[in-house]
């Protein structure tokens, strides 16, 4: 969705000129939100749900699994949407640009959750839905108050070795694995430096400090009973937290359009960086993605 996003985002840019219609202009804008969409959900579909049955729309109590991480991941994806969908109506000079970017969020968000509503290996999640309120609180609360995001959220991934017990359900390839694997992502709280101290020292500027959220050792959602792998119940399930510094690249400037919407995309990455990991065995990695 993000660089579909981006891509129509460069492609508009080139045509804008030639437009002076507003409602050939907002047939664009309408046109890149369902073509996004719909792209999106086609991806979702062929990773997520192509190879489970489908059943009739139940709703499915998901709250003690995975320690929490689905429902971060819904944070974060919630909050991304908003803010990367903002910076594309900003640009284009849309009214109430906060709002409706939210209003996306937050539709987008649902129809993920009415898959799930249809899948026989999951449902739809009320607490999903919650999470997506909070990612879009944390946007549209920071918007409206700063006008800009003092706290970004952002997501790393690393490939770990828990997915050869279950390739089928933590990702059989490395496109998988990033998606699938709990243990391998990381959820992110990018914290701005103080702008008094960006003003004195210009690194700052572009450096914060970061605060992560994982877990580690899970091979089921809530037990590690997993059939044909007597060896699963003696992994150690644990969550991790994380402090670390990230390269906020928004921040980064050029005078090439291109190359800044290429660099504000890779935004809601973390930068691999020194990490301190907090769990029943701490340990210090000079690079941590």
């Amino acid at each position: 969705l993000l660089v579909f996003i981006t891509f129509v985002n460069y492609s508009f840019a080139q045509v804008k000129n030639r437009i002076d219609s507003t409602r050939k202009k907002n047939m664009i804008l309408n046109s890149t939100a369902l073509g996004a969409t719909s792209l999106s959900y086609f991806g979702l579909y062929n990773l997520w749900y192509k190879k489970y049955p489908q059943t009739s729309f139940h709703f499915f109590n998901d709250i003690q699994e995975w320690n929490y991480m689905d429902k971060v991941g819904h944070i974060y994806s919630s909050y991304q949407v908003a803010r990367k969908s903002h910076l594309f109506l900003v640009k284009k000079n849309i009214e109430n640009p906060i709002e409706k970017s939210c209003f996306y969020s937050l539709f987008f968000m649902l129809g993920i959750e009415v898959l799930d509503g249809f899948s026989e290996e999951w449902g739809f999640s009320n607490y999903d839905l919650l999470s997506n309120f909070v990612g879009n609180g944390i946007f549209y609360f920071q918007e409206k108050k700063f006008k800009r995001q003092l706290l970004k959220l952002k997501f790393s991934s690393h490939l770990s070795p828990y997915a050869i017990h279950r390739p089928n359900l933590l990702g059989k390839n490395i496109s998988q694995r990033i998606f699938k694997d709990y243990n391998g992502q990381t959820y992110w709280l990018t914290f701005d430096f103080n702008n008094k101290i960006q003003e004195s020292v210009k690194i700052f500027k572009y450096l914060n400090f970061s605060l992560g959220y994982s877990i580690d050792g899970f091979v089921g959602a809530r037990n590690n009973n997993v059939p044909n792998c007597s060896k699963c119940n003696e992994i150690t399930r644990q969550s991790q937290l994380l402090f670390s510094v990230d390269l906020d690249l928004s921040e980064i400037h050029t005078k090439n359009s291109m190359l800044e919407l290429l660099l504000n995309s890779f935004s809601v990455i973390k930068f691999p960086a020194p990490t301190l990991i907090l769990q029943d065995q701490s340990e210090f990695r000079w690079l941590y993605f």
